[in-house]
């Protein structure tokens, strides 16, 4: 089958061929499945059969670009317009242990490249060749469970091999609703057992990438179903994380963290276990303030609230008001008066008025109170309660 038709739509494939010339280069993985999805893949992925550095130059005749060298015989390039391509040499793997990242060596073609990858949907190769620019190479079946929607692992013992394809796994599935075919299925329940060999690091990987997707909060729920949460957890309910994703604005990685917390599991030795997570402070300051509220009677006045709370990640917040349903409209609501909460008045009038020092400070703290309380709402209203704090110093 040839795609050169197809690729009409995307010049920059074709003056990279024209480039090439007669090198082999395959455009592999995630650009040739979603070419037949009819979606657009922003990023390239391309394997030759040669030094990745005999490529850099006819790359760079692309237009201005950065690029770095990195481990597994790999370059990076970025272009001004947001587009990555990521150019390999196309390789073996040899897992010498479950779990652990593999051996690699060159391969011999592309095919024995496509026969290491993870799916049969992205087991694919189109040619850059200029002499058969467009030609599909599909020696897994691919397009065949593309078509049928099958999500399909290439060898028995995948999941061992790499517990994270598991995530990937449920990843795709969600994004194309596509189903599992029976080896799969089975893959599971090694990823079960050996998912726990692998490091933090390398699960967070999978949960940011899981929480860009459309279909999140699914994905984080039937990751935990599936057990790939090897620690001690608890086990939130879709629709807590259906919540979670309804409060926050956009789907981006980072926000892996606050679907985390509703997983943090209650009882003692939670903070000890938070505590030793290798994490970004950000982070590890928006579990921490989560677990401070979790359990703890709020007092349902946004003023009496700011002075205990105030300085809680507004994440962690959102992720309570998704544990705790009956604080939701509360917490939206201290959280919107929060951003109109900011006194008007400056320190400078309130110096010639007549305050100094530490009493600057407290005056404003006073006026954002009675702003998150709805008892103050303009700046004329904070000079008169700031003139009221005068009389009262001076006994009128």
């Amino acid at each position: 089958m040839n795609l050169a038709d197809r690729l009409k739509n995307d010049p920059f494939l074709k003056r990279l061929s024209d480039l090439l010339g007669e090198r082999e280069a395959y455009v592999v993985g995630g650009y040739p499945r979603d070419l037949f999805l009819g979606k657009r893949s922003p990023d390239i992925d391309i394997v030759v059969l040669e030094d990745v550095r005999k490529f850099v130059e006819p790359i760079r005749e692309l237009g201005p670009v950065d690029f770095r060298f990195s481990e597994f015989m790999t370059a990076k390039f970025l272009f001004p317009d947001g587009r990555v391509l990521d150019l390999a040499r196309a390789r073996r793997e040899r897992y010498p242990r479950p779990a652990v990242l593999p051996e690699v060596e060159p391969a011999e073609s592309i095919e024995e490249d496509l026969w290491r990858r993870d799916f049969s949907i992205n087991a694919m190769a189109i040619s850059l060749k200029r002499t058969n620019f467009g030609e599909l190479i599909d020696p897994t079946g691919g397009l065949e469970d593309l078509q049928r929607g099958r999500i399909r692992v290439l060898k028995e013992g995948s999941f061992r091999d790499d517990p994270t394809r598991a995530y990937r796994a449920i990843r795709y599935s969600l994004r194309f609703n596509f189903s599992y075919d029976s080896l799969t299925e089975c893959e599971f329940d090694l990823a079960r057992k050996y998912v726990r060999l692998l490091s933090f690091p390398r699960i967070e990987n999978e949960l940011r990438r899981g929480s860009a997707e459309e279909r999140r909060a699914e994905f984080f729920h039937e990751a935990e179903a599936r057990g790939l949460f090897p620690w001690e957890h608890r086990k939130p309910a879709l629709k807590e994380l259906k919540d979670l994703d309804g409060l926050l604005a956009e789907r981006k990685e980072e926000d892996w963290i606050l679907f985390f917390a509703l997983f943090l599991p209650e009882g003692p030795g939670v903070l000890e276990f938070v505590h030793s997570l290798p994490l970004e402070k950000p982070e590890k300051k928006a579990l921490l303030d989560f677990l401070g509220l979790r359990d703890e009677e709020i007092e349902m006045d946004p003023g009496e609230f700011h002075l205990k709370h105030g300085k809680s990640a507004e994440e962690a917040l959102l992720v309570l008001a998704a544990f705790r349903p009956a604080l939701r409209d509360f917490i939206l609501d201290y959280l919107e008066r929060k951003k109109k909460a900011t006194p008007q008045i400056s320190a400078r009038e309130l110096i010639e008025m007549g305050f100094t020092g530490r009493k600057i400070g407290e005056i404003l703290k006073k006026i954002k109170i009675l702003r998150l309380q709805g008892k103050i709402r303009t700046k004329e209203e904070e000079r008169s309660f700031v003139q009221s704090q005068l009389d009262e110093r001076s006994g009128r």
